[in-house]
């Protein structure tokens, strides 16, 4: 199915990362199946440095012949409806743009996450649906507590978070467990991603609905914590030079285990991406976490 799979734990920092690896911040694991056991993870200080290392990354393995499956750990959509009232349009690609053209990262992780956020909610009736923002940071608009959104028409989960059972809302942008600024910030790198790949690669199940396309490279949407696997030794003890002391370290080092096991076979890999049952205009718009089954919990 892949010869080569890539986890990245995404970060929506607004400074640099400090120089000692640390937790909350940005790290990279890939497995080549033929090489028999995943390379140790890579830390990132920023975002750009990051997207560097991405870019070279795939190069180096499309030079090589080798298809990828590369995911990242945020949420590609929204719950339906919301590219609608933001664009005008119900494809994923129009709201990928729309925050494309607004957000501005810069090489040192400063970025505009919460204006933007502002400024969508602007477009909704009511308050909401976006909420969360430090205390020293007060935008018209957007709330601090989600308590206080209302009225603004949209679901709070989507159909692939309801089936997790355990994923966080994507309008939380702040505080404990959010996900949702690291959407925000990782949407637009994944759309200059998707436009610098052109037909080498496709993001599922987006664009490909419910099918794997024959093409070099495949995004699609990660949850590292839903995916186990039982290790004989603890990986910070079976390599205590490396950075398994740290969660988001050992979570993608996870995801690349389990995935390239199950990639051993494609039986065994399939139920990764069996998502059928799931309707066709949720997969366009909301996306589907990769290896969530849909259980009869979809709509």
């Amino acid at each position: 199915m892949f010869d080569t799979v890539i986890a990245v734990d995404w970060s929506a920092r607004s400074t640099p990362s400090p120089v000692t690896p640390s937790k909350d911040a940005i790290y990279l694991c890939v497995s080549r199946l033929d090489e028999g056991t995943s390379q140790h993870p890579e830390y990132f200080r920023t975002r750009h440095e990051a997207m560097a290392r991405i870019h070279t990354l795939l190069d180096k393995e499309m030079a090589a012949g080798r298809r990828s499956f590369i995911g990242f750990d945020f949420n590609f959509g929204y719950p339906s409806g919301f590219a609608k009232q933001l664009t005008g349009r119900t494809d994923f690609n129009s709201v990928w743009k729309w925050l494309s053209e607004r957000i501005k990262d810069g090489p040192d992780n400063k970025n505009n996450r919460f204006e933007v956020a502002a400024e969508i909610n602007s477009q909704f009736p009511g308050i909401g649906p976006f909420w969360g923002a430090p205390n020293s940071l007060r935008l018209k608009g957007l709330p601090h507590k989600g308590s206080v959104r209302c009225g603004h028409g949209m679901e709070e989960w989507r159909q692939s978070d309801l089936a997790s059972k355990t994923a966080q809302s994507a309008w939380k942008l702040y505080t404990t467990g959010s996900v949702g600024s690291q959407a925000l910030l990782g949407i637009t790198y994944l759309y200059k991603l998707k436009r610098w790949l052109g037909g080498r690669g496709a993001v599922f199940p987006l664009e490909t609905g419910s099918q794997i396309l024959d093409c070099p490279v495949v995004i699609g949407e990660i949850y590292p914590s839903f995916y186990q696997i039982e290790y004989k030794m603890p990986l910070k003890e079976k390599y205590p030079n490396q950075l398994y002391h740290i969660l988001d370290a050992c979570q993608v080092r996870q995801v690349c285990d389990r995935f390239a096991y199950l990639m051993q076979t494609k039986m065994h890999a399939s139920h990764l991406f069996d998502i059928k049952s799931v309707k066709k205009s949720v997969l366009k718009e909301e996306g589907w976490i990769v290896g969530v089954p849909a259980n009869g919990k979809t709509k």
